[in-house]
């Protein structure tokens, strides 16, 4: 694989996760806009809808796969010791694993699946 195509992926990548979560706060904040101060079952109501789940289930994908995008370019561009920049890789990516599943289980309660 060439390194030219890989950067060209992952700079793709960090695009697009870019632009899903800027439309995805969007459609948030304008919920909330003309919905101001839901109560809890409405809330929840709103997340127990099929679409806005896996929206919000596309959203935490996006923002992991965009975070460990970014940082992992940071720490390849910036860490030069090898041992140092694996034991960095390997804690963020452990760290973004549990976040999902984290993030996961909030959707879950959300939904009222439990």
């Amino acid at each position: 694989m060439s390194y030219h195509v890989d950067g060209l992926r992952t700079w793709m990548l960090q695009r697009f996760t870019a632009v899903y979560l800027g439309l995805y706060l969007v459609i948030v904040l304008v919920y909330f806009w003309l919905h101001p101060a839901p109560d809890y079952s409405e809330w929840r109501a709103w997340f127990a809808d099929p679409l806005v789940a896996i929206a919000s289930a596309g959203f935490i994908l996006a923002m992991l796969i965009h975070g460990w995008v970014g940082l992992r370019d940071v720490i390849l561009d910036y860490i030069h010791h090898l041992g140092l920049r694996l034991l960095l890789l390997t804690l963020i990516g452990l760290l973004l694993i549990g976040c999902g599943f984290w993030g996961v289980r909030i959707l879950i309660l959300a939904s009222g699946m439990t």
